[in-house]
């Protein structure tokens, strides 16, 4: 197998939010470098950035919906989930709260659920980012941009919840 093919197959992964730009472009890479992998695309409209691959199925959702997220991973039994979903920045901050929090919630809690392996949550890099330190080799070890020092409503909803409920989800 070649390197740039890596695995055969990552099983049946659900890309939350994969019509967006980091999502398409996850289910992008999937596509290309891991050709058996079933890849389901859960967004609240699909009809853009889609992938022609036989590969990709898309589905219309609501991630602030517990009860539709837990009936569509029952049905399509994800080996995993990743989660790129967002509001747009300059919304609300009551959509923020529903869709970066309740949405981020109700995904775990389905996964949970429904015996899902593996379960990526993709943030934003505004919440590490800073006005004084470059953003080189960052990772989840790095301190948090909050509070006063953190401006953007949106970027407080992408911290808020997600850490302390996949802390306490048992690693999910």
């Amino acid at each position: 197998m070649s390197q740039s093919q890596g695995p055969a197959s990552l099983g049946k992964v659900v890309v939350v939010g994969g019509c967006g730009f980091l999502g398409s472009h996850i289910v992008k890479y999937i596509v290309e470098r891991h050709p058996q992998t079933q890849v389901e695309v859960l967004d609240l409209r699909t009809n853009s950035t889609r992938n022609g691959s036989p590969k990709v199925s898309y589905h219309d959702g609501d991630i602030t919906d517990l009860a539709a997220m837990t009936a569509l991973f029952s049905k399509l039994r994800p080996d995993a989930v990743i989660h790129t979903a967002s509001p747009h920045f300059n919304l609300k901050p009551e959509i923020h709260d529903k869709v970066n929090v309740g949405g981020t919630k109700n995904l775990i809690k389905a996964a949970q659920d429904t015996g899902v392996k593996a379960f990526v949550y993709t943030s934003s890099a505004s919440v590490i980012l800073s006005a004084t330190e470059p953003l080189v080799n960052a990772d989840e070890r790095w301190p948090i941009v909050a509070g006063d020092a953190q401006p953007e409503y949106y970027t407080t909803t992408k911290v808020r919840t997600p850490r302390t409920e996949m802390s306490s989800a048992g690693g999910h």
